[in-house]
């Protein structure tokens, strides 16, 4: 047939567009949606510990734990109408030699008020820890020296756990500012020995998608592979050789790692080929080498569909402007002629200057 290069053409280019909205564009996912998949798949130690190690630059001692705190804040308004607050993940951490408060919040797009938000977060769970000091000495009717708060049940020695706090960034954009209460203010506006007055407030943070390879390289849990793919989604050879090179953990990738990867990158039209087991553990997992392979068919059989159906409709405009001219010229039997055989087809669209470039190259 004179359209087989357009229906190649064609059918790349139906490829191509397949891939680029499967791994670019999409439907993007909600800010509570992404929040809640992220606070999931960070509820695992050894992920945790991957973060810690990296931040510190250098292995965290054996023997830590962490142990899931409440990190749920009832507030009531003026009008007595009930809210709340809700941290992403709040840990204990005991080490042995000391233990502290961990606040771990995930963010996947830039918070202009974030440090106030983390402030508040802070002050909440201080007031909780105020709060069960004050029940204790209440309820071991406690003795105050001079000096205690008798009338805040409080004592000198009652000391709170000190709470610190890691923020995990897994945007695109770059998070620049703010990363201080001071950067939401007109402190800059303020006298430099008027300064040491302002109580600023920091914000710790890891651009998770910037740590580079050779610190993922490091990771003991398989974050290294999630952020590892999730700088590859840009390239459809380098997603696809990821992969490949890291198939014993992407042949029983965990679900909480998939929706990860999709909720921060979008694999729609891939993630509906996964299929689910569950192992050992108790946890989902699939095989993402297979989905991705049967994506890849897929997407070649619907291109080639598309390649036919273009080409065809190529094929049938250059045939249908041929026989236009030769009518018009009078050759009738040429006409039939074209009409049954390809190489006096050709030919005569040689002859007619009937460009046949249209049929070998992809529409822009």
């Amino acid at each position: 047939m004179d359209n087989d290069v357009g229906c190649r053409y064609a059918f790349l280019q139906a490829l191509l567009s397949g891939f680029r909205h499967s791994f670019v564009c999409g439907k993007a996912k909600t800010m509570g949606e992404a929040n809640n998949v992220l606070n999931v798949y960070m509820n695992r130690a050894d992920r945790l510990q991957s973060v810690l190690e990296y931040y510190l630059g250098e292995k965290l001692p054996e023997g830590w734990q962490f142990e899931e705190e409440d990190g749920f804040y009832p507030v009531r308004n003026s009008e007595g109408r009930m809210s709340f607050r809700q941290r992403d993940r709040i840990k204990r951490v005991r080490t042995g030699r000391f233990a502290f408060l961990l606040g771990l919040e995930n963010q996947n797009a830039v918070n202009l008020i974030y440090p106030w938000r983390l402030m508040e977060l802070d002050c909440r769970a201080y007031g909780r820890q105020i709060e069960r000091m004050q029940e204790k000495n209440s309820g071991e009717n406690a003795v105050y020296e001079g000096g205690d708060g008798f009338l805040y049940r409080y004592r000198k020695e009652d000391l709170l756990e000190p709470i610190l706090n890691l923020t995990l960034y897994w945007g695109r954009k770059k998070w620049d500012r703010p990363l201080s209460l001071g950067e939401m203010t007109k402190i800059r506006d303020i006298p430099l020995k008027l300064c040491s007055l302002f109580g600023d407030y920091r914000v710790h943070l890891i651009h998770m998608r910037s740590i580079p390879d050779a610190e993922l390289q490091k990771m003991d849990s398989d974050l290294k592979y999630v952020l590892g793919i999730m700088k590859c989604t840009r390239s459809g050879k380098k997603y696809e050789a990821f992969i490949r090179e890291n198939q014993e953990y992407f042949r029983r990738i965990p679900k909480s790692a998939v929706d990860v990867i999709d909720v921060c990158t979008n694999i729609k039209d891939v993630r509906k080929y996964f299929q689910f087991t569950v192992n050992e553990n108790g946890e989902e997992v699939a095989d993402m080498c297979k989905a991705w392979e049967d994506s890849r068919k897929a997407a070649e059989k619907q291109g080639l569909k598309r390649g036919v159906r273009q080409g065809v409709e190529q094929g049938e405009t250059c045939l249908a402007d041929l026989m236009g001219k030769l009518l018009e010229d009078g050759r009738t039997e040429d006409a039939r002629l074209a009409a049954r055989d390809k190489t006096a087809r050709k030919k005569l669209y040689r002859e007619y200057g009937i460009a046949l470039e249209s049929l070998s190259r992809p529409s822009v």
